[in-house]
């Protein structure tokens, strides 16, 4: 496949303009006849949709991460409950985790459900890509939390996260915006909606480069978002999407806890390190992607198909070599909703099925001080995956309603080791998970719980060769919590208890002898998930005052550890901070100004090991923010972040047991930007 990005945008680009040949012009909305996707919710529509979900649900729109920086994951879901999202060093990379998923990676996510509009990004074995989304072509993003993602076939630990697309018909016009500051930092991206007749179409282009806080940290990414809509008749659409994204990362490596607190800026140029063999992750994606909805009465099905196609080059340290990947995935779905009465209530009822199959040609080389070097191993791996679910709520009367459902998989993993030392395998694994919730509600809260399942066969990373086979991670939760509005006040609030069986993590054996990732026995998950936001001057939140003062705050508590293990007893599983505070004290006008401080805190020490001898200290980051966001003309912003230039790791690597003198030779901290300053400017019309 010869297929490069500069084609793909010349070949959109050159639709585009074919588009506009044939008069497809700006969509002009009168009042009163705002015409709606049936393939795309607007996010009024995802409010109303995950409000009746009795778990853990938030809908987070484009404008409240837009009024300052939009690059990393920690800026997207900076004041979203549960989420913890931790940049690698400023970059698209970074630990994404929901209730203690995929706790180990700091790169290549696992653990979460990542979607584009319903249709699943994850490739076939389960991992996916932070570059393979960009939140500048997001309309909003929908967040479910643990079991609560079991209507949309998810079961994994973490839920699922889908990015909504803007489209021709809910973007109508088109937009530039600007973004530039401390590092290096510049992105850049230009959209366009356009709608006539049955037809509509939405492009984002967008590109990002920076040198970064540390050294060798140099990136630059293009991503290209489009989606093109057909209203095929008065009950049916079709919508194609065409996902483009070349990605260019240095990797700076970790560093000691001594040589972080010494100069946080400096990359790791040890005798084995990121300088002298030139670490990076390059790659280029390609998608493509058709969602069609039907509806007919109360019924209501959705038919979608996907192809990825995936390029990596990644040079690592020499114990590992260059690592290069081209990866295939295909996927097709279907998915029913019928609303309408049972038994004299009203009723719901959603079943799925998901066929995915991916396949990778895996080679590693020598790496020779960065250049590729005599090819040491290849294999042919496929990851199949045959996702079905069922899901329905009832109305139980005096504001109740019940949920059941289930979901059953089947997954295979098969490894054909054509060179190399490693030997092939072929494993499958089979899993039904269950849910039940209730749910309470009155006109502004809700009461609700649930006890859910959670299911995930491991990705080719975690599969650990032949001689250790890894089972499937399960898990069992129960949760609770309230929701609602009174007032200045809002709140949202989830407290969560799960049992987990055979989870992927890096152990030890009982005699210090490394294992690489397995299978643990049992291990804990528990947590809260806070948030909170009032208007200090005492206004209800659903007007708009001449001038309000909100403060916002996000709680995240998370207890991992291991069950009586017989090398780490109840010891704290290594990975994630017990406590993540994030929060913003911010004065808003009726003319759409803005400003305030912004602050995250980590109150308490996080492990590195699960010998618990090696933590990242507690810190606390302050900024501020000023600007005005508008839905039409100018709008700006200026950010500072980490403004009394703190020295802290914004993440860190997971290791058994960190060993003797871990300070100055444990190298697994990822020291997060230093002081900087931003400021952006976007036009829309």
């Amino acid at each position: 496949m010869t297929l490069n990005l500069s084609i793909l945008i010349f070949i959109s680009l050159a639709g585009v303009a074919g588009a506009q040949s044939t008069h497809l012009t700006p969509l002009v909305v009168e009042a009163g006849h705002h015409p709606v996707s049936k393939t795309v919710p607007t996010a009024a529509a995802s409010r109303e949709e995950l409000a009746k979900t009795p778990g853990g649900t938030e809908v987070v729109e484009a404008g409240r991460y837009l009024r300052g920086r939009a690059s990393t994951m920690a800026d997207t879901f900076a004041l979203s409950p549960g989420v913890v999202a931790q940049p690698r060093f400023g970059s698209d990379e970074a630990r994404i985790s929901i209730r203690g998923s995929g706790m180990q990676r700091t790169f290549h996510g696992r653990g979460i459900r990542v979607m584009q509009d319903g249709v699943p990004l994850n490739l076939a074995d389960g991992g996916f890509d932070m570059q393979a989304v960009d939140p500048l072509a997001a309309d909003h993003v929908n967040i479910w939390r643990g079991g609560n993602a079991l209507a949309l076939g998810s079961s994994t630990l973490g839920g699922a996260i889908d990015y909504i697309s803007a489209t021709g018909l809910s973007a109508p016009g088109g937009s530039v915006r600007l973004e530039g500051g401390s590092f290096d930092y510049l992105r850049t991206r230009v959209a366009l909606g356009l709608s006539e007749g049955n037809a509509d179409a939405y492009l984002s282009f967008s590109e990002q480069c920076q040198t970064g806080f540390r050294e060798h940290a140099e990136q630059n990414n293009q991503r290209l978002f489009s989606n093109f809509g057909w209203q095929l008749s008065e009950n049916a659409e079709t919508r194609l999407f065409i996902t483009a994204v070349r990605s260019r990362s240095e990797l700076p490596g970790s560093l000691t806890k001594a040589e972080l607190n010494d100069n946080p800026s400096q990359a790791d140029d040890s005798l084995f390190g990121a300088v002298a063999y030139d670490n990076r992750r390059d790659f280029e994606l390609y998608r493509i992607a058709d969602k069609t909805t039907v509806r007919n009465g109360n019924d209501t099905i959705e038919l979608i198909a996907a192809f990825t196609y995936k390029d990596l080059n990644h040079p690592i340290i020499p114990f590992v070599g260059v690592i290069d990947q081209l990866s295939k995935d295909t996927l097709i779905g279907a998915v029913f909703t019928r609303e309408g009465r049972l038994f004299g209530r009203d009723n719901r009822a959603r079943a799925g099925a998901f066929l995915t199959r991916g396949t990778i040609d895996a080679a590693t080389f020598q790496n020779h001080f960065g250049e590729r070097g005599d090819l040491t191993s290849s294999a042919d791996q496929t990851a199949t995956n045959i996702e079905g679910f069922v899901e329905d709520q009832l109305a139980l009367g005096n504001g109740l309603t019940g949920v059941a459902g289930a979901t059953a998989a089947s997954n295979r993993r098969e490894n054909e080791q054509q060179s190399g030392t490693a030997a092939s395998y072929d494993r499958s694994y089979e899993n039904v998970t269950p849910k039940i919730g209730l749910r309470w509600e009155t006109d502004d809260f809700q009461v609700f719980g649930n006890f859910s399942g959670s299911y995930e066969p491991p990705s080719f990373s975690e599969t650990n060769g032949a001689l250790t086979p890894n089972e499937a991670q399960t898990a069992n939760t129960i949760e609770f919590g309230t929701r609602g509005s009174h007032a200045n006040f809002r709140w949202d609030a989830v407290t969560y208890v799960s049992a987990v069986k055979d989870e992927f993590l890096s152990l030890n054996n009982s005699a210090g002898t490394p294992l690489g990732t397995t299978n643990a026995d049992r291990t804990s998950h528990r947590g809260v998930e806070l948030f909170g936001e009032v208007d200090l001057l005492g206004g209800a939140l659903e007007d708009l005052p001449e001038n309000r003062l909100i403060l916002r705050g996000v709680w995240t508590y998370g207890r991992f550890k291991f069950d009586d293990d017989s090398t780490y007893g109840d010891n704290t599983i290594a990975g994630l901070p017990p406590h993540l505070i994030r929060g913003e004290l911010m004065w808003e006008s009726k003319a759409s100004y803005y400003a305030g401080p912004t602050v995250e805190w980590v109150p308490v020490k996080s492990y590195v090991d699960h010998a618990n001898t090696l933590s990242a200290d507690p810190y606390a980051l302050l900024g501020f923010k000023l600007g005005r966001r508008l839905e039409s003309g100018w709008s700006w912003f200026i950010e500072a972040k980490n403004l009394t230039g703190e020295r802290y790791a914004a993440t860190t690597g997971v290791v058994a047991n960190a060993g003797v003198d871990p300070d100055h030779k444990s190298r697994n901290f990822l020291s997060g930007d230093g002081r900087g300053f931003f400021a952006g400017i976007e036009w829309t019309w």
